[in-house]
């Protein structure tokens, strides 16, 4: 469809006969997956109740647009960068195929920083950097957002659920050449430290509180065994990605958008 029929029909899209809105609403839905991406040119001819009458178009088109482009997390090794792609698909599909920003240059741009600020900074430099001088935080008061489980969002609104702040901590870490994986922690995702020196647990949604070997006593409650196991073990990419895909599915349940919560579903079912 070129952009003059396409101009016509946005024109004709809020008709006063409810035929020719139904005819246009058919016509949009078969346009594309880009369908949002060429409306930017547009902008001029929309308003709210156009928005109103799309949106259910470009949802679909979204959850369509994920499906099809998740074969480059699958057919990724099982590495960090998996988990990366993987985040962000995740923050495309949220914010619309329109959304120019890239996680990477966000990522990247925040690892310079550090760098430049903190040359010879660790890990634990690298925690209080994110946590506390940018004051990147746990979503306490939202903590079921479907948002919390994207990476862009995290770092312009600052906060997050435990396994993005932990990702973007490991997502930043790897960019300066550090060891930092994932703790696969009942109920609380953690970051895991691994040096030379020492492995340690970081508590990315409580402001990056460092949890030493003598402290999981504490954490166990009586379980110090099992908990043990689970803090011994390094979770692989599929297992967080996983992890991250059924809390999405959770989240969109919880407002009840069950066509989002089931794209979740089917997607944790490929890894």
């Amino acid at each position: 469809m070129d952009s003059n029929k396409l101009s016509y029909m946005l024109d004709l899209l809020d008709d006063d006969s409810q035929e020719v809105r139904d005819e246009i609403i058919r016509q949009l839905s078969t346009y594309g997956l880009y369908l949002e991406i060429d409306l930017k040119e547009f902008s001029e001819l929309m308003n709210e109740q156009k928005q109103i009458l799309l949106s259910p178009i470009l949802e679909e088109n979204r959850r369509s647009w994920l499906e099809q482009n998740w074969v480059n997390v699958l057919e990724t090794s099982d590495t960090i960068d998996k988990i990366e792609i993987a985040m962000d698909l995740i923050s495309k599909f949220q914010y619309g195929l329109d959304d120019t920003r890239e996680l990477a240059d966000k990522l990247d741009g925040i690892a310079d920083v550090f760098r430049n600020k903190i040359p010879y900074g660790d890990e634990i430099d690298l925690a209080t950097f994110l946590f506390q001088e940018i004051g990147i935080k746990g979503d306490q008061e939202n903590y079921y957002n479907p948002f919390n489980s994207n990476a862009i969002f995290a770092l312009t609104e600052k906060k997050g659920n435990p396994i993005t702040l932990c990702l973007i901590y490991a997502f930043i870490g790897d960019r300066l050449g550090f060891n930092i994986t994932g703790c696969n922690f009942p109920g609380h995702f953690l970051a895991k430290v691994i040096n030379e020196d020492e492995h340690y647990l970081v508590d990315c949604f409580n402001g990056g509180k460092i949890i030493y070997e003598s402290d999981v006593s504490e954490l166990a409650k009586g379980s110090e065994d099992s908990i043990a196991h689970i803090i011994s073990e390094i979770p692989t990419a599929a297992i967080i990605i996983k992890r991250i895909l059924s809390n999405l599915s959770n989240s969109y349940s919880k407002i009840n958008h069950l066509e989002n919560k089931e794209l979740f579903v089917r997607l944790g079912k490929t890894l």
